[in-house]
C-alpha cells in the first residue's frame, strides 16, 4: 500500500475516532426518551465501544503486514495490555507509542487490548 493511501486511511480513522468522541461528549441528556427509543447497553458493550473508538488510532500503523511496525493481532489480551502499559510507564520513552500511551489511563488500555484481541475485531 502506498504511503499516500496509508495516510488517507490514518486520516479517515482519526476523523472517525474524533466523530465518535464528539458524539459521545455531546449526547446530552438521554433520559427523557421512552424505553423504546433509548437503547440500553451493558458495561461490556460500553467497554467494547470505548476500545473500538480508541483503537482506531492503532490501525493507521499496525496490522498492515509491514515488517517495520509489529502486528498486534497475534498477541493475547494480557500480553498486549502489558506491553501497552509498559509504554505508558516508561518515563524515558520517546517513541510515538510512548507518547500515545501516556494519554490513556489503565481503563483505556484495558479496553483497547480487549477490543483488539477479540476474534473478528481490530
Amino acid at each position: 500500500m502506498s504511503p499516500k493511501a496509508l495516510k488517507s486511511i490514518s486520516i479517515a480513522a482519526t476523523s472517525a475516532a474524533m466523530a465518535l468522541l464528539v458524539a459521545g461528549c455531546s449526547a446530552g441528556d438521554t433520559t427523557s426518551g421512552t424505553s423504546a427509543q433509548t437503547a440500553e447497553t451493558t458495561p461490556v458493550d460500553d467497554q467494547r465501544l470505548r476500545g473500538q473508538s480508541l483503537a482506531l488510532t492503532c490501525s493507521g500503523c499496525h496490522g498492515g503486514g509491514g515488517a517495520a511496525v509489529p502486528d498486534y493481532r497475534h498477541l493475547d489480551r494480557d500480553l498486549l495490555e502489558a506491553r501497552l502499559l509498559a509504554y505508558r510507564e516508561d518515563a524515558n520513552g520517546k517513541t510515538v507509542m510512548h507518547r500515545l500511551m501516556r494519554g490513556y489511563d489503565e481503563a483505556d488500555i484495558s479496553a483497547v487490548a480487549a477490543y483488539l484481541t477479540t476474534p473478528g475485531d481490530g
